[in-house]
């Protein structure tokens, strides 16, 4: 996923493209309030989704060779 801030999820990016980042639906004619909280709980997706991926273990047919 590209590398995307904060305020890009809260007020740059469109409601497609978050969904097509992040794979959340988006609301459909949703309100200002409902777009506001979709918008946050993508970001917070985001966030999750690179903190797991930082903490994986590689296998061990992925790891180099070991000495």
């Amino acid at each position: 996923m590209p590398e995307h801030t904060r305020d890009d999820f809260m007020h740059t990016l469109t409601l497609d493209q978050i969904e097509e980042l992040t794979g959340l639906p988006a609301p459909t004619q949703a309100d200002p309030e409902k777009e506001r909280a979709y918008r946050e709980l993508a970001w917070e997706n985001v966030k999750v989704d690179e903190a797991a991926r930082s903490e994986q273990v590689p296998l061990d047919g992925e790891v180099g060779e070991r000495p």
